[in-house]
């Protein structure tokens, strides 16, 4: 992996931001020269408005008008030429920046664990701590590589819309082309792209996806924090499970129908809340929102535990959030606060764990996903019932709207069990 890293941040280095930067320029110097021929343009029309009458004239002056209104398009699409080359410019010097450190990081890791290697040459007694080095860099350098091929992914899909835009002017430009966040139906497509890159490297290897649980891996307080930013997993002492932030990769990539398909290859078995899925629109915004709740196996059998996650799309049907299938993590006000618990079906009184909120960064638990995930292997999935508490007390319409979804839920699952409580907040257990 490391020769892979290697190579990707050499492809990089091999883009030129200062050709892209005299692309630029030239198209502004061509756009200055059009406009010169307009100006021009613009005193000849006058002068022929004078002489030229009868059809014949009119006619004419209607050919030039024309003629002159082209050069304003050329104009216009120079200049947008120029943004183009500059956002993929920009694009690039980041990307070369972000790969240098990346190359760095894996030299030093590749350093550090070349020369545990070589004490342990020296001195045999050192060779577990090789071997234990060499396991964690595993993951590091797995992680490393992640990193820098969503470099040059990133890189790429900005190459690929800024040429796209360029390709296709014809007289005007797409709106949101520029130096600013392109369209936000591009960035779900990358989301989407990435997420499968992903679940990729992790089905090519399962022991990956298995070891980013385990607990002595968690143990190590640079690699947990690593875990944290990438993948959203957090250790929770109280409780003795992991929780996970509002700001990790899940966040970025809401949901999709196709996710739960890709659960076995991640390891995981679980029962979840869908067919029918609990979708709900808010009858005052609109927004069409989807409850889906989780429990069962993680890690290949060695964790089990609960989720409980609410996404939502936009009440525009053309809106960014409209993919087929497709639901993005909810943010601000839609945010809820839940309280979930995974108990032993046979034995009710029996609580594993008890996730209050733990994960939000909000003084008021508010989140989008309440997951508890608890290292264990021998913890029968089966066995494993859940209850949750949601508050929603703040947005009663949109509250009444989840419950009757809920209802609708139960009538397929008998397991399921939803109650709407007098304080306004909903309550549920689920034995599937």
């Amino acid at each position: 992996m490391f020769d892979r890293i290697y190579d990707l941040a050499d492809k990089l280095d091999q883009g030129s931001t200062t050709d892209l930067d005299d692309r630029a320029r030239a198209c502004r110097a061509a756009k200055d020269e059009v406009h010169t021929a307009k100006t021009a343009l613009d005193a000849l029309r006058t002068e022929l408005d004078e002489a030229w009458q009868g059809n014949a004239g009119e006619a004419a002056l209607a050919d030039l008008d024309d003629f002159r209104r082209n050069r304003e398009r050329q104009a216009d699409d120079l200049g947008h030429s120029a943004v183009s080359f500059e956002v993929v410019r920009d694009a690039l010097e980041k990307a070369q920046r972000d790969a240098r450190s990346k190359r760095e990081e894996a030299k030093a890791l590749q350093a550090e664990l070349e020369k545990a290697w070589q004490d342990a040459e020296d001195n045999p007694l050192k060779l577990p701590g090789a071997w234990a080095k060499q396991a964690k860099t595993k993951v590091q350098e797995a992680l490393l590589l992640l990193d820098m091929e969503r470099i040059v992914r990133t890189y790429d899909m900005v190459l690929n819309n800024e040429g796209a835009t360029i390709r296709g002017m014809k007289g005007h430009i797409d709106e949101d082309a520029g130096a600013v966040l392109r369209a936000e139906r591009d960035k779900d497509a990358g989301v989407l792209g990435e997420l499968a890159h992903i679940l990729s490297v992790l089905k090519k290897n399962p022991n990956l996806g298995k070891s980013l649980l385990m607990d002595k891996l968690m143990e190590n307080p640079e690699l947990a924090k690593e875990i944290y930013r990438y993948f959203g997993f957090k250790y929770s002492e109280n409780g003795d499970f992991y929780t996970t932030g509002e700001t990790s990769l899940q966040s970025y990539f809401g949901w999709h129908d196709l996710y739960d398909e890709a659960g076995p290859a991640l390891g995981m078995r679980l029962h979840e809340t869908s067919h029918p899925n609990i979708e709900f629109r808010d009858p005052e915004t609109g927004k069409q929102y989807r409850l889906e709740a989780w429990k069962g196996s993680y890690g290949h059998g060695g964790s089990f535990g609960g989720e409980v996650a609410l996404y939502a799309k936009d009440a525009d049907p053309k809106g960014p959030d409209n993919i087929p299938g497709y639901h993005s993590a909810v943010t601000g006000d839609d945010q809820i606060r839940v309280t979930q618990q995974i108990y032993d079906k046979s034995h009710p009184d029996r609580v594993y764990m008890t996730n209050d909120g733990q994960g939000s960064h909000d003084p008021d638990k508010r989140h989008y996903w309440n997951l508890a995930i608890q290292t264990d292997p021998n913890v029968d999935r089966e066995q494993l019932g859940q209850r949750a508490t949601i508050h929603v007390e703040h947005r009663p319409a949109m509250r009444d709207e989840m419950f009757k979804a809920m209802q609708r839920y139960a009538e397929a699952d008998p397991t399921f069990k939803p109650v709407l409580n007098p304080d306004g907040s909903i309550s549920y257990t689920w034995e599937k």
